[in-house]
C-alpha cells in the first residue's frame, strides 16, 4: 500500500522541520513500550498537536496504549473476516471530497441497515476507526476535520444499544489519541434520540471542544454550518450518493487488507513500560487501590 509522501509533507506543512522529528524519534526508541513508529506517523502526530512536542508524545502513548488495551475497538480488524464483513456492511464511515470553505475535510457517518439485531456499537466504532486510519496513513495531514454522523434513521433501541463505557472510550480517542485537529462534531437526529444522546455524549467531551458539538433536527440545519453542495446525492449535494460511497468503503478496506493485519499489531506492551503515566488512571477509570471506578454521570 502506498503511504502519504513525507517529502510532501514538508512542502505543505511549513512548521514542519527535521529537528523536531527527528527529536521525536529519539523519544519514541527510548519508550520500549511503544511499538515503531514511522516519520509519517510521527508526522501526523506532530500536526495534529500544533506542533508542540510535549503534547506530540502524550498524544503518541495515548493513541497506542488505548489501542493496546480497548481490544474491542482495535483488535481482529482483518476486512476479509467474514464478521468484520458484515459489520462493514451496516455502517458507512466516508470522507467526502470537497472540502469547506475553511479547507476542512468532512466526515461522514451513517448507519446503512437498521436491523437491530446487527447494531453492535463497539464494532461499528472498528470500522469507523479503520476508516479514518487508512485515510491518514494514505492522504497524510490535513488542516482540520469535521465529523458529521447522520443518525436520522436511527431509534431509540439503536441509542439504547450504546454502552456509556463504548462511547467514553470512543470520545477519550478521538480527542486525546486521534491524530487530526478535530473541528467539528454533528449529530443529525430526531428530538427524541437527542434527548438521550446527549447525556451520552456531553460528559466526555472536553470544554474547548464543547463548542464544537452541536445537534441538528434536519438535514437544512447542517447546512448552516456545512455548505449542501458538499453532501452526497441524497442530502441534495454534488457528492456520489451513499450508498455508492458505502460500496467504495467496504471495497477499499478490502483491499488494504494487509496494512490492517500489521497495524494491529502496533500497539503499546505495557509490561515493558518504564512507569506509568497519570492519564491511565484517570482515561482506564482505575482507583488509588487500582481497582476500577464505576463512572458516576449526573
Amino acid at each position: 500500500m502506498k503511504t502519504a509522501d513525507v517529502a510532501e509533507e514538508y512542502k505543505k506543512n511549513k512548521e514542519l522541520n527535521v529537528e523536531d522529528i527527528n527529536a521525536l524519534k529519539e523519544w519514541a526508541q527510548k519508550q520500549k513500550h511503544l511499538p515503531p513508529i514511522s516519520e509519517i506517523q510521527l508526522i501526523l502526530f506532530l500536526h495534529s498537536c500544533y506542533w508542540s512536542l510535549e503534547q506530540t508524545k502524550i498524544t503518541i502513548d495515548k493513541f497506542f496504549t488505548y489501542r493496546s488495551a480497548w481490544t474491542d475497538f482495535f483488535a481482529n480488524r482483518n476486512p476479509q473476516d467474514p464478521k468484520l464483513r458484515s459489520d462493514m456492511e451496516v455502517g458507512l464511515t466516508s470522507f467526502l471530497k470537497t472540502r469547506t470553505p475553511e479547507n476542512y475535510k468532512i466526515l461522514l457517518y451513517k448507519i446503512m441497515d437498521v436491523d437491530l439485531n446487527r447494531f453492535v456499537a463497539k464494532d461499528l466504532i472498528k470500522v469507523f476507526d479503520m476508516c479514518i486510519m487508512l485515510e491518514l496513513i494514505q492522504k497524510g495531514t490535513f488542516e482540520g476535520l469535521v465529523i458529521v454522523c447522520d443518525f436520522r434513521n436511527l431509534t431509540a433501541g439503536h441509542i439504547l444499544k450504546i454502552h456509556i463505557t463504548e462511547m467514553r472510550r470512543l470520545l477519550l480517542y478521538l480527542q486525546n489519541g486521534l491524530p487530526v485537529r478535530l473541528k467539528g462534531l454533528h449529530y443529525i437526529t430526531t428530538s427524541v434520540i437527542c434527548e438521550i444522546l446527549v447525556p451520552l455524549v456531553k460528559p466526555f467531551m472536553k470544554k474547548e471542544l464543547l463548542d464544537y458539538l452541536k445537534f441538528h433536527s434536519s438535514y437544512e440545519a447542517l447546512n448552516k454550518f456545512v455548505p449542501q453542495e458538499l453532501l452526497p446525492k441524497d442530502y441534495g449535494g454534488n457528492e456520489p450518493s451513499t450508498k455508492e460511497l458505502h460500496e467504495e468503503m467496504q471495497k477499499s478496506l478490502i483491499e488494504n487488507k494487509d496494512y490492517f493485519v500489521e497495524e494491529e499489531r502496533l500497539i503499546s506492551n505495557e509490561k515493558l513500560r518504564d512507569r506509568r503515566p497519570s492519564f491511565i488512571d484517570e482515561d482506564f477509570g482505575i482507583g488509588t487501590d487500582g481497582s476500577f471506578k464505576k463512572l458516576a454521570i449526573d
